[in-house]
């Protein structure tokens, strides 16, 4: 009995959908009901339609530009855990593109992440399922931004990706959908449904005799990097983390144990010169640069990790509490060498005196 009406439930919100649909093609096409043809009428036109146009939005705007008379700020990032936020937080294995400013000044301010952009050349970053679970709920999905309810992903044994929750269609549904991860074309990332059940049954045969579609039963509210195709999800990662936002497009992705892998631009990793004399580390060079009551110019600053032994520990927002907590030296070519603990380490440190 449960099952059954399991099934007449799910049976209800996707004829909903059905209706919806026919109304909407009912309205846009009076001679679509079957009705025969009016004497006289204008016989049919027999130019071949148009292929479907994507449904896709466009993609975001190409990358900022430096303003007139500033140059972008090389970057290079090795072996670095970099917390967006408290809770998102993302391993970058290698990281080298350029910082540019997007505020009135055109020099990015390390202290306000909303002044500069991350153009990424070369990337490979990993993201746990911790992080993915928070970017989506609180950053993308949550507050009231989609129909998606009590969202977890997950990842199981054949490398996809599991998603579950429910839909506010009317009637709770909850569901699992099981997809696998591709890079798209344009640098995006594809969730392609292989499994979908609802109320714990297998959805897709009724989907398909109704011929209804996920993008029918799941909305999500435009602009925060998430869309519906048909029956898959599409991710942009340059819309949907937090700034500092990263530019770049994404040309491989899978599956590793528990984390989404991720390359950005092509997947070699090319060094700054004079090198970094840290294994673990963030370094600029060239441009302007400030932080705290600094503007750098002719850019040249190492964050060094002063525990190599595992990844830098850096967040973007209370990165200064790393650098009141480490030591900073000068070098011969007036560059600045900032010796920092991980983050997650300061608790642990006393405080430094006055």
């Amino acid at each position: 009995m449960r099952s059954l009406l399991a099934v007449l439930a799910l049976a209800a919100a996707t004829l909903g959908c059905t209706r919806t649909k026919a109304a909407v093609e009912s309205s846009e096409d009076p001679g679509a009901t079957g009705a025969p043809a009016a004497s006289g009428s204008v016989p049919p036109d027999t130019t071949p339609a148009a292929p479907p146009s994507s449904t896709l939005p466009p993609l975001p705007p190409p990358p900022a530009e430096p303003k007139a008379g500033r140059q972008p700020v090389a970057v290079e990032m090795r072996n670095v855990d970099l917390h967006i936020t408290d809770d998102i937080t993302l391993r970058i294995e290698h990281l080298d593109g350029r910082f540019v400013g997007t505020s009135r000044s055109g020099i990015p301010y390390l202290d306000d992440p909303n002044t500069y952009e991350v153009v990424v050349d070369s990337a490979h970053i990993v993201m746990d399922m911790a992080s993915l679970n928070a970017l989506l709920n609180e950053h993308v999905l949550g507050h009231g931004r989609s129909n998606v309810e009590g969202l977890t992903v997950a990842t199981d044994d054949k490398g996809r990706l599991v998603q579950k929750g429910e839909i506010d269609k009317g009637l709770d549904i909850p569901f699992k959908v099981k997809g696998a991860v591709e890079a798209t074309s344009d640098g995006r990332i594809r969730v392609h449904a292989k499994s979908v059940r609802g109320f714990g049954l297998p959805v897709k045969p009724l989907m398909k005799l109704f011929s209804v579609e996920m993008d029918d039963l799941l909305k999500v509210e435009p602009g925060h990097g998430v869309w519906v195709d048909d029956n898959d999800l599409i991710l942009d990662p340059q819309i949907m983390l937090p700034p500092p936002h990263m530019r770049g497009k994404v040309t491989e992705v899978h599956v590793e144990g528990d984390t989404l892998v991720q390359t950005m631009g092509t997947a070699a990793a090319h060094a700054l010169r004079p090198a970094a004399v840290s294994p673990n580390h963030i370094y600029w060079r060239g441009g302007a640069l400030k932080f705290g009551k600094l503007t750098m110019a002719n850019t040249d600053l190492e964050l060094v990790d002063m525990d190599p032994k595992d990844p830098f520990d850096f967040s973007a927002r209370r990165w200064n509490d790393q650098l009141v907590a480490g030591f900073s030296k000068n070098t011969p070519a007036r560059g600045l060498k900032a010796h920092m603990p991980d983050f997650a380490d300061l608790h642990r440190r006393a405080p430094r005196p006055p």
